[in-house]
């Protein structure tokens, strides 16, 4: 029973931010917060304090992995709050495999839109130029101003299809 629970709010928070994130390029707070919330207290009230500590580590795991990415704005907050409200709701491994699927679905998108607009040359000489002023100065720089949306997508978009597959394999 809560296990369905779990897989409903879990397809209903990745449509509702896939939905705002197309829409006005942002995943609301009031989605994954009250989302994050409850796959804390589901998977208290499944498995009490073994529950909810698996539950809190699938909610930290993607803020602090991928807090770099933040850092360097080639990913939006939304994102890694929707990633720490999945983790929350599904745990640990769940949100792992899907912070991987996601990355390698997002890379497949990229590419293609930079095929589809003739600027992947151009954007392959920036991360090459980017990577290597990261290494002489050895620290991490942002890699776009705040903003700078020219050549970003609405993430949620690579996010809900790894999901689904993930849930595809899994069975």
């Amino acid at each position: 029973m809560v296990l369905t629970v779990r897989y409903v709010l879990l397809l209903i928070v990745l449509a509702m931010s896939l939905y705002f994130d197309i829409k006005e390029n942002k995943i609301k707070n009031f989605i994954t917060m009250p989302a994050a919330l409850a796959g804390l207290l589901l998977n208290f009230y499944e498995c009490g304090l073994s529950g909810l500590m698996s539950s809190f580590q699938g909610l930290m795991m993607p803020l602090t992995a991928l807090m770099i990415f933040y850092l360097i704005n080639v990913m939006g907050a939304g994102d890694i709050k929707l990633f720490a409200a999945m983790g929350a709701i599904m745990g640990l491994t769940f949100v792992g495999y899907s912070i991987l699927f996601s990355l390698c679905i997002g890379a497949m998108i990229s590419v293609l839109l930079l095929i589809w607009r003739r600027q992947f040359s151009q954007k392959m000489k920036r991360v090459y130029y980017y990577f290597l002023t990261c290494f002489l100065l050895r620290r991490f720089v942002p890699y776009s101003d705040r903003g700078n949306n020219d050549s970003k997508f609405p993430f949620s978009i690579a996010i809900v299809p790894a999901v689904l597959i993930y849930l595809f394999l899994q069975g």
